[in-house]
């Protein structure tokens, strides 16, 4: 980890009138030149933070106040690849039909739920002044710049042409927490009569087998052998991971893969630990890519398996 950011991302900023990734899935430039140069700055999965416009066109409560972040893919597209019938519109009638057609694509959002001024985070990289330069050009917030950015509570919204946010009443977390890895989801307590749930549990770490980058959204350069992987606690792991294939087509040619298998655990609080353990010590190795889910190395998640308490060289089988 960088800043508190997985490795390889930063945080840009970027002016709007607005904030509304559910009808417009992207981020857009007047001329082709500006947002290809812009876009040589980008990498897939870096960050916008953005704020309200000095302008006129934005709503007076939304000037200079940060209104949320995005993520983006470096690609280029046009504006009415991903954007709604409502917000194509909007565009109409406003009279901004031919303006921010030149647009890269957003693939999640956060917006904002506190009211923080753009001049206290990008403090250095904010100037009132430049206004129309960092609208067109943006600029990088710095380590101190970022360290505030990820501390203002967000809520992570729909953006149009991507699949919807799962849990729509989540609570609003500060922006870093989006990065950490979730905690072992608690067992159940209580009495049971199911001896078999009662008693062994396995720690297990499961590959996708196929195009991981296609998998995850992610260009793949030369030599990358990232794959997308999964940790988790169950009584039954090869049950668990066939259960995790039932909801991808059968026609497609990507499968999980179980690649570790604990020995068993005495029960699912200690397994539930040294899932724990892996979350909180796999952050210089592999990027989390959400709840129990990560992007790395194979070999350096399997290594950092076998070196948790109570594990053992059982294999997969």
């Amino acid at each position: 980890m960088s800043n508190g950011l997985p490795e390889g991302k930063r945080i840009r900023i970027r002016s709007f009138y607005g904030f509304g990734p559910e009808d417009d899935g992207y981020v857009g430039w007047s001329q082709e030149q500006a947002r290809d140069t812009y876009l040589r700055k980008l990498s897939d999965g870096d960050l916008l933070m953005i704020y309200g416009a000095s302008t006129a066109d934005t709503e007076k409560t939304l000037r200079s106040y940060v209104l949320g972040f995005v993520e983006i893919e470096a690609k280029p597209i046009r504006d009415t690849d991903k954007a709604s019938a409502f917000g194509q519109q909007i565009k109409r009638d406003k009279g901004w039909a031919d303006r921010w057609t030149y647009a890269i694509p957003i693939k999640r959002a956060w917006r904002t739920e506190e009211k923080v001024m753009i001049g206290r985070i990008a403090f250095n990289s904010y100037r009132p002044e430049a206004g129309q330069a960092l609208a067109v050009h943006g600029a990088e917030l710095d380590k101190s710049e970022v360290a505030k950015a990820l501390k203002i509570k967000v809520r992570e919204v729909n953006v149009f042409g991507e699949d919807p946010v799962t849990d729509q009443h989540a609570s609003a977390m500060p922006f870093g927490q989006v990065f950490e890895p979730s905690r072992a989801f608690p067992g159940s307590k209580g009495e049971r009569t199911a001896t078999y749930e009662d008693g062994d549990t396995y720690l297990y770490l499961a590959e996708y087998d196929g195009d991981g980058h296609a998998f995850v959204g992610r260009k793949k350069s030369f030599g990358d052998k990232a794959v997308a992987l999964k940790i988790g606690v169950s009584n039954d792991p090869k049950r668990r991971c066939d259960e995790l294939n039932a909801g991808i087509p059968p026609a497609a040619l990507g499968r999980w893969v179980l690649r570790v298998k604990s020995q068993p655990f005495p029960d699912m609080k200690s397994a539930e630990h040294a899932e724990a353990a892996f979350k909180d010590q796999c952050g210089s190795h592999l990027e989390s890519l959400g709840k129990e889910f990560f992007w790395g190395h194979l070999d350096h998640a399997e290594t950092l398996c076998w070196s948790l308490p109570g594990m053992s060289r059982f294999g997969t089988k």
